[in-house]
C-alpha cells in the first residue's frame, strides 16, 4: 500500500522524516518499526527492535531532489494537469515512483513495514507513505498521519498512546475464542465451492491475468452534491407517503457515491439486466467493538487491521433503472444491518468454517459483476496541515496536500475503488483499477453524467 501526499509548497525532508521516526518511537507506536519474520512453523512474526538505531532504522526512508519545476518532470507535470484540469479522469503518474518491495523482501531483509520518499521539486513536495497493509487499514493510517502532524507540531502531549503491543484485540474473530450469537444477514446467499470455481474464472481471469489500469476520478461539488440533496428530497418523500418519520431519513456523502460509482460501472459494461452484481464496502470494526474489544479511539486507538465488509446484492437491471435514491439507500441499509458487532462476529465465523482457506466469503452467485469500495475520507488526507515542515516559514498559513493518489500492488482487483477524500473546494478524489479495454466506455459515461447533471 502507498499514499502520494501533493504539497504546492518545498518541504524539509529531514523535518518529515524526523517527526515520523519520533511518533514510531514513542510509547505503543513502535509496532511501525517492526520487521515481518517468518519462524520455524512457517508462521509469520512481528519483530520490533529493542532499540532502533541507523543501522536498524525505524523507517526506511528515500529523498530524491528532483531539482527542477514540477511542471518539467514527466510525472509531476502530469499531476498539475489533474489538480488544474477538468474533472474526467486522469491516467496516474506516481506509481513508477514507489520501491517494489514484495513479501519476500520483507521476510528475507531487515526492512521496516513503513516507509517513507520524499521527492523534492523547486516549487512542489510529494510525500509518498508506504506500508505493508498488515501493518494498519485506512483508519489506522489516519491515526499515524494526524500524529505526525501533531509530531511536526510540536504537540506530542496531544497524541495518545496506541492498544497494547502484547496481544490483538480481535483475536476474539480470527481465532473465535467466543462463539457468534447471530447468523449472518446473507447466509443464504453464501457462495458455494462451484460458484467460487465459476465465479473465479470470470473476476479471477480479470484480476489476476488481464491487463489493467489505474486511473483518478474527480468528482465535482458541483455534481455529487444536488445528486445527494435529490436523492435524500425523494427518500423523505417516500416516508411521508408511508407514514414514517421523514427528519429520519439518512444518507451520507459516501452512501451517494459509492451509489453513483456502482451505477457508472454496471451502465458502461451493458450488462444482462438480470446479472447479479455484488458490491463489497470496507469498514471499520472499530465504532462497533469500541467498550468491548477495544478501548474508546480517542483514548488508545486501535492502530492496526481492523475491517469488516457490508455487501449489496442487486439486479444489474435495477441499478441502472430505479432512481440513485433507492440504490443509495441500499447501500445505507447494508451498512447499517451489516455494521454491528453480531454481524462482524457472524461473518468471521464463516471466514473461520469455510474450508476455503480465504480470508474472505463471498455472497452471490458465480456469474455475478464484483466492484469493490473502500472509504478513506475520514482519514483526512486532504485536512492535513505540514506548515511546519516548509522550508520557508509563513506565518498562519496552513499546508495542505492539494492532491492525493493511492497506489498498491502486486495484486490489483478489478473494478476496485478507492474514496481518498475531499479536497478544498469540495470535490471527491477516487482512485480506480479496472480492466485496460473497459476505461473507454466508463469516461464515455462519466462525461455524459457530468454534462447532463441531475
Amino acid at each position: 500500500m502507498a499514499v502520494s501526499l501533493v504539497f504546492d509548497d518545498v518541504l524539509e525532508p529531514e523535518k518529515l522524516r524526523e517527526s515520523l521516526e519520533g511518533l514510531i518511537k514513542r510509547d505503543g507506536w513502535q509496532r511501525l518499526g517492526g520487521r515481518l519474520v517468518k519462524n520455524a512453523s512457517g508462521k509469520i512474526e512481528w519483530h520490533i527492535p529493542s532499540e532502533f538505531t541507523t543501522s536498524r532504522p525505524a523507517l526506511r526512508f528515500t529523498h530524491v531532489d528532483h531539482g527542477m519545476p514540477a511542471a518539467e518532470h514527466p510525472a509531476a507535470s502530469r499531476i498539475q494537469d489533474q489538480v488544474t484540469g477538468p474533472p474526467p479522469p486522469c491516467p496516474s503518474g506516481l506509481g513508477a515512483w514507489l520501491q517494489a518491495w514484495c513479501i519476500n523482501d520483507y521476510l528475507t531483509a531487515d526492512i521496516p513495514v513503513l516507509g517513507l520518499r520524499v521527492n523534492s521539486f523547486t516549487d512542489r513536495t510529494v510525500v509518498v507513505l508506504q506500508w505493508q497493509h498488515v501493518a494498519f487499514d485506512a483508519l489506522g493510517m489516519q491515526y499515524v498521519v494526524e500524529n505526525w502532524a501533531r509530531m511536526l507540531w510540536g504537540k506530542e502531549n496531544e497524541i495518545p498512546t496506541p492498544c497494547g503491543l502484547d496481544a490483538d484485540p480481535f483475536d476474539a474473530l480470527a481465532k473465535g475464542t467466543r462463539s457468534a450469537a447471530e447468523p449472518h444477514l446473507l447466509a443464504d446467499r453464501r457462495v458455494g465451492l462451484g460458484g467460487m470455481l465459476r465465479w473465479g474464472l470470470g473476476y479471477g481471469v480479470d484480476m489476476l491475468v488481464r491487463a489493467k489500469e489505474n486511473r483518478m476520478v474527480c468528482v465535482p461539488e458541483t455534481y455529487w452534491r444536488p445528486q445527494l440533496e435529490k436523492a435524500l428530497t425523494e427518500l423523505r418523500a417516500e416516508a411521508a407517503e408511508k407514514g414514517e418519520d421523514a427528519s429520519k431519513v439518512f444518507l451520507t456523502e459516501g452512501d451517494i457515491l459509492t451509489a453513483w460509482t456502482l451505477r457508472c460501472v454496471v451502465a458502461s459494461l451493458e450488462m444482462n439486466p438480470e446479472r447479479t452484481v455484488a458490491a463489497s464496502i470496507a469498514m471499520s470494526l472499530r465504532k462497533s467493538f469500541e467498550g468491548d474489544l477495544i478501548p474508546p479511539s480517542a483514548e488508545r486507538p486501535y492502530v492496526g487491521n481492523a475491517f469488516g465488509w457490508a455487501n449489496v446484492l442487486v439486479r444489474a437491471g435495477d441499478i441502472t433503472s430505479k432512481p440513485l435514491s433507492w440504490l443509495a439507500c441500499q447501500v445505507r441499509r447494508a451498512i447499517n444491518e451489516q455494521g454491528t458487532a453480531a454481524q462482524h462476529e457472524a461473518y468471521y465465523a464463516m471466514v473461520r468454517n469455510s474450508g476455503m482457506g480465504l480470508p474472505i466469503v463471498i455472497f452471490g452467485d458465480g456469474g455475478m459483476a464484483q466492484v469493490g469500495f473502500s472509504n478513506w475520507d475520514k482519514a483526512g488526507l486532504f485536512r492535513l496541515d505540514f506548515a511546519p515542515a516548509r522550508s520557508t516559514p509563513r506565518d498562519g498559513v496552513s499546508c495542505h496536500p492539494s492532491y492525493v493518489q493511492e497506489n498498491h500492488g502486486p495484486v490489483k482487483p478489478a473494478n476496485g475503488f478507492f474514496v481518498l477524500g475531499k479536497d478544498s473546494k469540495g470535490n471527491y478524489w477516487t482512485s480506480a483499477c479496472k480492466v485496460r479495454s473497459q476505461w473507454a466506455k466508463f469516461q464515455q459515461h462519466l462525461d455524459k453524467e457530468f454534462s447532463e447533471g441531475i
